[in-house]
């Protein structure tokens, strides 16, 4: 009776905590990507205090104002230009896919797949996958990228927000873990403790990872295509390297507007620029990914995507781009709280 009642208490909590992801979900993604800022900001005020005898808030602070200063003077210089191209880049992608699209509808087999694919990418449907309420609540899947907490701060309140709750998480890591631990009975807080220092660990080294992942692909994107001769190169080169923070799904997110833009130019550039992307993903997944698990976190390629699809089915964009970090996150705490599978008992 007592490990049936054990079992009966996990499965209703269990619940209770899928109901509230799903009822708040955007909250608890704000949450969670607030969490990710702090982890950014913390990890390199830990690299400036290794330098420099100081504080740790005090090297949050200067990582700040350092990375304010060097923004602004990125914008003050080349900011004119980099809007221009990003203008331009939009144009160019939304008269592909307006051409694209007068093209399709024109076939009935064509106006057929159109009305499978939200209007937000140029098809035809109004409403979700699932219908009018579809997966999240009531949003349909273009609705979802900008519909989080828009009804109280709107998109760029959410941001502010974002930004502002990191800062405060890393200027006091310490206060906010420690307010977690008084809410756990007593006799469970070693265990929370070290899960505690579990996931803050590992959300660093997936963060550290991710980062080093995005610039590597949106370097080599960018050179590649400057030399291609395709225009646009650098803005481009900024849009794989951004989709990139999504694992796997981003590297053919982040190719769509390149070739896009080849096919508007010749087929024979856009066969160009889709083996471009083809060695640059060969070379992220066969050289970078290997050195960076090494060193960062290791999950295995089907779970990561099969991630992504489950969050993002509850959670919308939010879950599909933190899906990744949420689920390193849960493997740890699983690793840490079973023990491992004996060779004799292993498949």
């Amino acid at each position: 009776m007592r490990r049936f009642y054990q079992l009966a208490v996990m499965v209703v909590a269990a619940m209770c905590v899928g109901l509230f992801i799903y009822a708040g979900g955007a909250v608890v993604m704000v949450v969670f990507a607030s969490a990710l800022v702090a982890v950014v900001l913390h990890g390199a005020a830990r690299l400036i205090c290794r330098v420099l005898p100081i504080r740790q808030w005090v090297a949050v602070v200067l990582f700040l104002a350092a990375l304010v200063g060097g923004v602004s003077g990125v914008v003050h210089v080349s900011g004119p230009e980099l809007v221009t191209q990003l203008s331009h880049l939009y144009a160019a992608l939304t008269h592909e896919r307006d051409a694209l699209h007068a093209t399709l509808d024109q076939n009935p087999v064509g106006h057929s797949v159109l009305n499978h694919i939200p209007r937000f990418f140029g098809g035809n449907q109004t409403s979700g996958p699932l219908g009018s309420e579809g997966a999240g609540g009531g949003m349909d899947f273009a609705g979802s990228m900008t519909n989080v907490l828009t009804s109280t701060f709107g998109s760029a309140g959410t941001l502010v927000v974002i930004v502002i709750a990191g800062v405060y998480f890393a200027l006091s890591p310490h206060l906010y873990a420690n307010g977690l631990l008084r809410l756990v009975p007593t006799r469970y807080r070693p265990t929370a403790r070290a899960l505690i220092r579990t996931t803050a660990h590992v959300l660093s080294a997936w963060v550290a990872g991710q980062l080093l992942d995005m610039t590597v692909v949106g370097v080599l994107t960018w050179v590649g295509l400057s030399l291609l001769g395709m225009p646009l190169a650098f803005p481009l080169g900024l849009v794989a390297g951004t989709a990139n923070f999504i694992p796997y799904l981003g590297t053919f997110i982040g190719a769509v507007p390149a070739l896009l833009i080849a096919l508007s130019i010749s087929p024979r550039e856009a066969l160009m620029v889709a083996g471009l992307y083809a060695f640059i993903q060969a070379f992220e997944g066969y050289v970078m990914s290997p050195f960076i698990q090494k060193r960062a976190v290791s999950m295995p390629p089907a779970l990561t995507i099969l991630s992504q699809t489950i969050f993002g089915a509850f959670l919308g964009m939010w879950g599909f781009a933190f899906a990744s970090p949420i689920t390193a996150v849960l493997l740890a705490m699983v690793d840490h709280l079973t023990t491992p599978l004996p060779e004799d008992e292993q498949v």
